[in-house]
C-alpha cells in the first residue's frame, strides 16, 4: 500500500499501521524461539508486484484499515482473556494498546475527510 497510496494522511496511518505490525511480528518472533517452534514463512517479496497499478483508491483503503482495526480489538481482547501464559497475556495486552492508538488515528482521519466532503 505504502508504494501505491497517494494521500498524505493515509499513507501516515499505513507507516504507523507496518510500525505496528513490525513491533508484532518481533514479539511473537521471540515467543517462537523460547517455545522451540517453527517459524511460519509467511508473506514474501516475491508475491509483491509493486509496479502492478493500485486495485483501490487511498479512501477504501482509510476504511479498510479502519475496520479491521475494530476486528483487531475484537479479537485482541478474547485473546487476551484466554491466555494463560503471561508473555501471550503481555503481547495481547500491547495489542489492545496499539489497536486503540490505531483506532483513533483512523477515525479522527475518517472525520476529517468527511466533513471535507460534506463541506464542498
Amino acid at each position: 500500500m505504502l508504494a501505491k497510496v497517494k494521500d498524505s494522511e493515509v499513507y501516515s496511518l499505513f507507516e504507523f499501521t507496518l510500525e505496528l505490525a513490525e513491533k508484532h511480528l518481533h514479539v511473537l518472533r521471540d515467543i517462537f524461539k523460547a517455545e522451540k517452534f517453527d517459524l511460519p514463512i509467511g508473506f514474501t517479496d516475491k508475491g509483491v508486484n509493486l509496479d502492478a497499478p493500485p486495485l483501490f483508491t487511498d479512501t477504501f483503503w482509510l476504511v479498510y484499515i479502519h475496520e479491521m482495526t475494530m476486528h483487531g480489538l475484537a479479537g485482541y481482547s478474547i485473546s487476551l482473556s484466554v491466555s494463560a501464559h503471561k508473555d501471550i497475556r503481555d503481547h495481547y495486552y500491547q495489542c489492545n494498546i496499539d489497536a486503540m492508538d490505531l483506532y483513533n488515528k483512523s477515525i479522527e482521519i475518517l472525520i476529517w475527510k468527511l466533513e471535507i466532503f460534506i463541506l464542498t
